[in-house]
This record gives C-alpha cells, sequence and structure tokens, in this order.
C-alpha cells in the first residue's frame, strides 16, 4: 500500500468535500445519496488523518 501525507489526505479531503457539494445541489435521491457516502468517506479520512498526525 502506497504511503499518504497529511497534505495528501487534505487535498482528497479538499475534493470529496467539494464533489459532496455539487452533488448536494443536484435533485433527486441518487444524488444525495452520493453525496452521504462521499461524506461518510470524508469522515474516514479525517480519522485516519488524525492517526497520521498522531504517529
Amino acid at each position: 500500500m502506497a504511503d499518504l501525507c497529511k497534505t495528501d489526505l487534505q487535498k482528497v479531503i479538499k475534493y470529496l468535500t467539494d464533489a459532496a457539494t455539487l452533488y448536494d445541489a443536484q435533485q433527486g435521491l441518487r444524488y444525495s445519496s452520493r453525496a452521504w457516502c462521499i461524506r461518510q468517506l470524508i469522515v474516514k479520512l479525517k480519522k485516519r488523518q488524525n492517526q497520521i498526525t498522531t504517529i
């Protein structure tokens, strides 16, 4: 598995946050479900980011 640094995770989290915002702006259950899934992934990545900074 490739090593990830803190700045890489910050960029990915920012990108995913923007994507979730765009999906929230769309109408329909499909888009709101995608935004929810992306937000769950963001939470998971933030936990991983905290693990990297504490090590």
